[in-house]
């Protein structure tokens, strides 16, 4: 069974330096609390390359080899499991605002199978959500600290 958590949220910089922190993998460990580590395979990030990503989220410690399947900066980035304890597809839609600041749209499909237990997928998909919540929240602030918006 898929189940698809989504959340969008503002970043007060414009959609391609948004695109350079959220569809960088390198980065990800620099914003998401999750996210231990990272590790690209095949050089820079683009469409094709793949990466290792583990994360420690609700008591378990996760490790994933990812591909990236669409990687339009400024755009949208789509990525997807092609090894790990189980599947996912996650994507980020970016849309710029009148002010130049970002509007982003994530969306997570997940098919956890029986990793989580008998932990309702309802909780899951709120645990996920509320994840991102918090960390593109940490993000913006970040953001907005950093002088004309650079990290």
């Amino acid at each position: 069974m898929t189940l698809r958590a989504e959340y969008a949220f503002d970043l007060p910089v414009a959609p391609e330096e948004a695109f350079a922190w959220l569809s960088d993998p390198a980065r990800d460990p620099e914003w998401q609390s999750a996210c231990v580590s990272t590790r690209l395979l095949d050089g820079a990030a683009a469409k094709g390359c793949r990466y290792e990503i583990t994360f420690q989220l609700i008591g378990k410690k996760m490790t994933f080899t990812v591909e990236i399947d669409e990687y339009e900066p400024g755009h949208r980035s789509v990525f997807h499991v092609v090894d790990g304890p189980f599947g996912y597809t996650g994507t980020y839609d970016y849309a710029e605002h009148a002010d130049g600041t970002t509007g982003v749209r994530w969306t997570f499909d997940v098919e956890p199978g029986d990793y989580f237990g008998v932990m309702p997928k309802s909780l899951l998909r709120k645990v996920l959500v509320s994840q991102v919540k918090k960390d593109s929240g940490k993000l913006a602030g970040r953001l907005a600290q950093a002088p004309h918006g650079r990290p």
